[in-house]
């Protein structure tokens, strides 16, 4: 009797604001700080090659011209073709079992990389990461928005991606340390690199093996009570739809929606300052004529406050439920900060790079959680986080492409590319903005309401396009 009367009262407690918000810290605490720790990795293993080219990596694998460009391109192949059919098979295998080999898979991949005594060597190194690599980021982003309701979304995504910056801010301070054992045991600082860091990728495996969780209907560490009352406050947020197999004819179809299309154009418009000041940072600080050892170093402090301020204005965005303003000003002020490097020197030249790194740090995860808070199917926000990711990783691309040793100091021709796709990516969301503003205040008016003559099943097919639903602005 005691037990049937214990599950009753634990629900009750749950739909009350204090017990919701202690099943949600549940639910945080569970989920988030692991994912941000594997992606951490992830970010820090992709992008270590910039920290390891400050310790001979060239010199050492006669490496000239654009050869180390290409090396940083060449992963970014595989990633691409890979990241949005990775999502169909995540959705499919168990998130910590998908999750356990890949990691174990780039660890092992990395840690080899150490060992490359020729440029092809490096290259296919970089091949493999980025094959095991594809399917971290979507997978992490479609966890997490499964989840979630929409408005509160965008702070976990923004603490999710502080891995960024915490991967931003150790890469240097890493960097200097283990280059700093350049010569121990004959291995150059470069490798010293390649080898601690795959190894502890390789440790972090196990980890996601056993603990990385499931979706909310497979859950287990919510009592059956608190599973419950999950699962209904999902189905109302997503207009009565719950997650669903995402099959290769919905995610075609899902592609034909122009929300899930402007999600990739203004993530590849993020993505090539992004990685522009992750991968090319330690090099453009060189140029102040800085050592190494303090280029390294002095990477670090602007993803520190890039990061502080994404979760605060994270958290803003969520609570007063507007992205677009957020979005905006975030491109601006990255702009700013890219002028500030392209034409200023001295001090005021690192300012820049605050300025930057901030701006677009604040628009990362915002745009993912923007795009996917306008769908309602589980399928389309699982193809909008991989197909972002996947135009994202063009930005990769071609920020390997325009940042040539041949124009330091002041590398003009890459930072004006990367002032052009934030401009791009500014009047992608004007039209993202203007246009679900639009359409809500049609809603309002009743002009959709002819859809409510459709049957209950039919409405409950509709999606983001029920008369109920309000696209977030």
């Amino acid at each position: 009797m005691a037990a049937n009367l214990e599950g009753p009262r634990r629900l009750s407690h749950a739909t009350d604001p204090v017990e919701a918000k202690r099943v949600l810290r549940k639910v945080d605490w569970r989920i988030i700080p692991l994912l941000q720790f594997l992606y951490m990795l992830t970010f820090l293993d992709r992008v270590n090659i910039g920290n390891a080219r400050l310790w001979n990596m060239e010199r050492d694998l006669n490496m000239s011209g654009y050869d180390y460009n290409i090396a940083v391109l060449i992963f970014y192949i595989p990633y691409i073709i890979l990241e949005l059919p990775s999502n169909y098979f995540f959705n499919r295998i168990e998130p910590r079992k998908f999750m356990g080999v890949i990691i174990m898979g780039w660890g092992l991949t990395v840690t080899f990389a150490g060992f490359s005594q020729s440029y092809p060597g490096l290259l296919v190194s970089r091949v493999f990461i980025g094959i095991f690599e594809a399917g971290m980021f979507p997978g992490c982003i479609y966890l997490i928005s499964g989840w979630y309701r929409r408005h509160e979304l965008l702070t976990r995504m923004a603490f999710f991606f502080v891995a960024n910056d915490i991967a931003g801010t150790i890469s240097g301070l890493l960097g200097a340390g283990l280059g700093s054992l350049d010569g121990v045991h004959g291995y150059s600082g470069w490798r010293w690199i390649f080898f601690v860091e795959g190894a502890m990728t390789c440790i972090a495996a196990v980890l996601a093996w056993f603990f990385v969780p499931p979706f909310p209907e497979e859950s287990t560490f919510l009592t059956p009570a608190e599973k419950k009352w999950l699962l209904r406050r999902l189905k109302t947020d997503n207009g009565g739809m719950s997650h669903e197999k995402m099959t290769i004819n919905k995610v075609t179809e899902a592609l034909k929606d122009w929300k899930v299309l402007t999600s990739g154009v203004l993530y590849l418009a993020v993505c090539t300052t992004a990685y522009s000041i992750s991968v090319f940072q330690p090099t453009i600080l060189r140029t102040f004529g800085w050592d190494d050892l303090k280029s390294n170093l002095l990477s670090a402090p602007p993803r520190v406050a890039s990061g502080i301020v994404s979760v605060i204005l994270g958290i803003w965005s969520d609570k007063i439920q507007r992205r677009g303003i957020f979005c905006l000003g975030g491109f601006a002020f990255s702009i700013m900060g890219l002028f500030l490097i392209a034409f200023l020197d001295g001090a005021l030249r690192y300012i820049g790079i605050y300025f930057a790194a901030i701006g677009i740090y604040i628009v990362q995860p915002l745009s993912i959680a923007w795009c996917a808070n306008q769908v309602t199917s589980s399928n389309k926000r699982g193809t909008i986080t991989a197909f972002a990711g996947t135009l994202g990783q063009f930005g990769g691309i071609i920020s390997a492409l325009v940042f040539p040793s041949k124009d330091e100091p002041q590398y003009l021709p890459g930072i004006m590319t990367c002032i052009a796709f934030q401009v791009v990516g500014i009047i992608a969301a004007i039209n993202l903005w203007a246009c679900c503003a639009w359409e809500n205040k049609h809603r309002d008016a009743g002009k959709r309401d002819y859809l409510r003559e459709l049957s209950q099943e039919e409405q409950h097919k509709l999606g983001e396009k029920h008369p109920d639903f309000r696209y977030t602005l």
